[in-house]
């Protein structure tokens, strides 16, 4: 048998938009991904990035058997990062002319809880249906609380999608998951916070008809 080392495989290399779409992310994320060294890129002598399919797949297949990041400790400590403009986009919602400092404190308070039991939901397992109860509960004190400063049915859903939505946002697009862990997040997230929204609402009628 020949001592001599099989040749190398030539690179074949993708373009952002091709290896985007490879690995099922947009591009954004995967600039993040290259950015921070989870994904290998090369750059042209135009600033251009280049991946090469190999190294794509490898890192699909590391995914796969990595776990997955807990939600609450990736937006967490990188929520200006993931959401750079949600300060900017909240004194931008009707609702949030209604709050004062004290009323918005406690909230901000409850809603910390509710990211805690979104995460432990997230992660499945035994704790599941205990941190559904926990983020319920959460709800439970929302609905009261949004009762208490006024706003109609129409305006309580509009203030607590506008949270969904930004933590869609930042799973979808920000957070550096698989594919597969990906699509697991948001269903799961969307899961938990429509069961927390049925019991935010119950309790703002509550509030509302006394």
């Amino acid at each position: 048998m020949s001592g001599r080392a099989a040749p190398r495989r030539a690179p074949e290399w993708m373009t952002l938009s091709e290896a985007s779409a490879f690995l099922g992310v947009d591009a954004s994320t995967l600039r993040v991904w290259a950015d921070a060294g989870r994904v290998a890129a090369y750059r042209t002598p135009g600033g251009h990035r280049r991946f090469d399919r190999a190294a794509l797949e490898a890192f699909l297949a590391r995914s796969r058997q990595e776990p997955e990041p807990k939600l609450a400790e990736l937006i967490g400590p990188h929520a200006a990062r993931l959401v750079p403009d949600a300060l900017e986009q909240i004194r931008r919602q009707r609702w949030y002319r209604v709050l004062d400092e004290s009323t918005a404190r406690a909230i901000g308070e409850t809603c910390r809880g509710l990211m805690d039991a979104l995460a432990g939901y997230r992660g499945g397992g035994a704790r599941q249906q205990s941190a559904l109860r926990a983020g319920e509960a959460s709800g439970e004190v929302l609905g009261a609380r949004v009762a208490a400063l006024g706003l109609n049915a129409a305006e309580a859903t509009e203030a607590f999608l506008f949270f969904k939505s930004i933590i869609s946002d930042a799973v979808s697009m920000r957070l550096p998951l698989s594919p597969d862990g990906k699509v697991r997040s948001l269903r799961r997230i969307d899961t938990f916070l429509n069961r927390v929204l049925l019991r935010m609402m119950a309790a703002f009628e509550s509030v509302s008809e006394e």
